[in-house]
């Protein structure tokens, strides 16, 4: 008997040493539950490369940086997804892998998943995550998109083919391939063009005086996105020419170049960008919140410059607007309901919105308190009428289905 209960007692101290060991191991080590990074780049211009990996700072949010502020976990390597011999253009966002590692593997560990709700990037954004045992955990990030000042033109120049007015200038690479260009006789500026597409322009028709003439071009943001991060480059200046007496312009052709953005090259009138259409004077200026009577018709501009249509209020009083901008004024047909809008201005505003009584060539409507016009057997300050269906006007001296109606429209029970 005394081998077998040797042979128990030693499968007993194994089965606890078993069930112990593995305990304290578990006790011992903390799970890293969430992951914080902080990264920044130091401002690019466009064309620029990325700096090289070695000019980060894995400590401090110094320069160029990718550190954490944790004891748990740091920065091992930085490692570009993106190549660092990319030259950068504004708004794009260069992607890196950051390897970091538990600070004691004794004490601290990655476990489980990790994603964007347990992982921030403090200046970038998080793309990717994967773990190499439990000391080591792989993060990709994109840093915020690029900001930076675009390049100036190499060269602006006029075009020397015995003509006058033609502005050159070279294209700048990586860029929006937008310029604003501004003609100058002597100090005084003549004539502006603001995002053009394109590295010529004809400024003869506003030489109309002579002197001497020379012109300045700067890179500019064109898109959206360029224009919330990047800057317009310093402006460079061209090359002087005389322009004498008997060559000066007639002023023919000012006004006459198109353009994508609203009023870019000098357009005047109406001009379309996108789906939306802007009023631009001689000036420069455009017609902004207000009302503008062009070609006889009444037009409604907003803050911004754009035109207007549909219903729009103003003063407390409702207005309707044609698909073209054009203030409708009398009947109005909108969602299949009638509503009058003030045709003249001796008895009250022209084109605002009219509710009640309305007496329209010797008949009478009423529109209710949304302007829509009545029809059929209506209710009004008590009494009740009928309203031809849509026709809308108030029978008077009449029969309606057996109800008569007097001369004034009214039905006496």
């Amino acid at each position: 008997m005394k081998p077998l209960k040797k042979i128990i007692a030693l499968a007993a101290v194994v089965s606890i040493m078993g069930l112990t060991i593995p305990m304290e191991a578990l006790a011992a080590t903390k799970a890293i539950s969430s992951v914080t990074i902080y990264v920044g780049l130091e401002e690019l211009s466009s064309g620029e490369n990325l700096p090289s990996e070695s000019e980060f700072s894995t400590t401090d949010n110094t320069g160029n940086y990718v550190y954490t502020n944790n004891d748990k976990y740091q920065v091992n390597e930085v490692e570009w997804i993106t190549s660092d011999s990319k030259e950068m253009t504004i708004g794009y966002e260069p992607k890196m892998r950051v390897t970091l590692y538990a600070s004691d593997s004794d004490e601290y560990a990655f476990k489980g998943g990790y994603q964007s709700s347990n992982i921030n990037v403090k200046g970038g954004t998080y793309v990717s995550a994967s773990r190499s045992g439990s000391d080591t955990l792989y993060v990709t990030f994109k840093f915020k998109p690029i900001k930076g000042t675009y390049e100036s033109p190499e060269e602006a120049y006029w075009r020397d083919n015995n003509s006058y007015g033609n502005a050159r200038w070279s294209s700048v690479d990586n860029s929006s391939d937008a310029y604003d260009v501004t003609l100058y006789r002597g100090s005084s500026a003549v004539h502006k063009v603001q995002g053009l597409k394109a590295t010529t322009f004809n400024f003869y028709p506003y030489m109309t005086k002579k002197g001497t003439y020379s012109f300045k071009v700067r890179t500019v943001p064109y898109t959206e996105s360029e224009k919330k991060y990047g800057k317009a480059s310093e402006w460079i200046e061209s090359d002087e020419i005389y322009l004498p007496e008997e060559k000066v312009s007639d002023g023919s052709g000012q006004g006459a170049e198109g353009g994508s953005n609203p009023g870019a090259t000098g357009q005047v009138g109406w001009i379309k960008s996108g789906n939306t259409w802007y009023y631009r004077y001689p000036d420069g200026s455009y017609q902004k919140n207000s009302w503008a009577k062009i070609n006889n018709k009444w037009y409604l501009f907003d803050n911004s410059g754009a035109m207007l249509t549909g219903w729009q209020q103003r003063n407390n009083l409702w207005y309707f607007l044609t698909n073209d901008g054009a203030m409708v004024t009398g009947w109005a047909l909108s969602n299949n309901k009638w509503y009058y809008m003030n045709p003249s201005t001796t008895s009250g505003v022209e084109g605002a919105m009219k509710t009640g009584w309305i007496n329209y060539n010797n008949r009478w409507y009423y529109t209710n308190s949304s302007g829509a016009m009545l029809e059929g057997w209506q209710e009004v300050e008590g009494n009740w009428y009928y309203f031809y269906p849509g026709e809308g006007s108030k029978a008077v001296n009449t029969t309606i289905s057996g109800f008569p109606v007097d001369g004034n429209g009214v039905w006496h029970k």
